[in-house]
């Protein structure tokens, strides 16, 4: 009988080779599932751009408000030309006023760093010089020119460039609220509108609350432009917090875009620029101001205090949270946390 003599080395050159042919086929498939997510994740990132970039180019434009293509526009210093300001009105009907009435009137400034900025509520019943009507309650502007004397109003008044403007009205804003399933405030005391009771501290405001909420005439005028600061300012809070602007909230960004109207030179790409920077304000990276005002009760002209000179110029320096460290009693009541 012929006894076959195999050695080691024969049994161990399939071996090798079998283990070898199965590492290539293993990286192979581990490379085709990293690129396979890869794809995946780009595709997410461009359905998500694409969608944003359709809610953005759905918003509303506003045509013919040559204010903002005036050259006299105000010239901002060089470090903060990279800033931008936009003059945001909420617009309805406020009960116990005739008329069509702003019920606020603000600026959001965004820096020139991208990352800090700040929302500056206006009282609309302080008086100001009107251009071409002389001294009148703020709100007035927009009844007698539009928004592009209201521009120029504010212009004049701040010394501040207005980059953009924007309006939202009363109804977008509860079917805004609505998408976010209700934010909450902080009442600073209770009070009571549209048969609504609002108790001091914090309150939940939804869908059905939210207009008796920023349009009751029960208070100051005053008040009311805290309270409207403190709706914006929270409304940014939830947004943040739940990250509807990063994780794309459909509802939301259907609300927003139904919600708003901008000028027409308000583009797709500072529109989407614009609400990621948003997102930044709430917690350290922005400031709320309400600008300090003298008067009102008792029937007395509602004045800008001279204080608000600091902060017209802190505007237009970007240095908005230091004016807010030294007049801190000008700052917006906080949303809860």
């Amino acid at each position: 009988m012929t006894v076959l003599h195999v050695t080691s080395h024969e049994w161990e050159r399939p071996v090798r080779w079998t283990k070898r042919k199965h590492g290539r086929l293993l990286r192979r498939v581990v490379l085709a599932m990293i690129l396979s997510l890869v794809m995946l994740a780009a595709g997410v990132m461009v359905a998500g751009y694409l969608t944003v970039s359709h809610y953005a180019s759905s918003i509303r434009r506003l045509p013919g408000i040559l204010a903002l293509e005036a050259a006299h526009q105000p010239v901002m210093p060089a470090r903060s030309r990279r800033s931008m300001t936009v003059l945001l009105t909420l617009s309805g009907v406020l009960r116990g006023r005739s008329g069509l009435q702003s019920g606020l009137i603000a600026l959001v400034h965004l820096d020139a760093d991208g990352h800090t900025g700040a929302v500056i509520s206006i009282p609309a019943d302080a008086l100001v010089s009107v251009p071409g009507h002389g001294t009148a309650q703020l709100w007035n502007a927009l009844r007698l020119g539009g928004p592009s004397l209201l521009i120029e109003t504010v212009e004049e008044l701040t010394n501040v460039r207005i980059d953009h403007y924007s309006v939202m009205s009363f109804e977008g804003v509860r079917s805004l609220i609505g998408a976010m399933r209700g934010i909450n405030v902080d009442v600073p005391f209770t009070f009571t509108s549209d048969g609504y009771t609002f108790p001091a501290g914090i309150d939940h405001l939804n869908a059905a609350s939210v207009l008796p909420y920023v349009r009751q005439a029960g208070v100051s005028v005053v008040i009311r432009s805290e309270l409207q600061g403190n709706l914006i300012r929270s409304m940014l809070d939830k947004a943040a917090a739940d990250r509807m602007f990063v994780a794309i909230d459909f509802r939301v960004l259907h609300a927003m875009a139904d919600a708003l109207s901008v000028d027409r030179n308000f583009s797709d790409t500072q529109l989407e620029s614009a609400a990621l920077r948003l997102g930044h304000l709430p917690g350290n990276g922005g400031v709320f101001i309400t600008a300090p005002t003298t008067g009102g009760p008792g029937g007395s002209a509602l004045l800008i205090e001279q204080v608000t000179g600091r902060l017209w110029g802190a505007i237009r320096k970007d240095s908005i949270a230091e004016f807010a460290r030294q007049f801190p009693y000008a700052v917006t009541p906080g949303a809860p946390a």
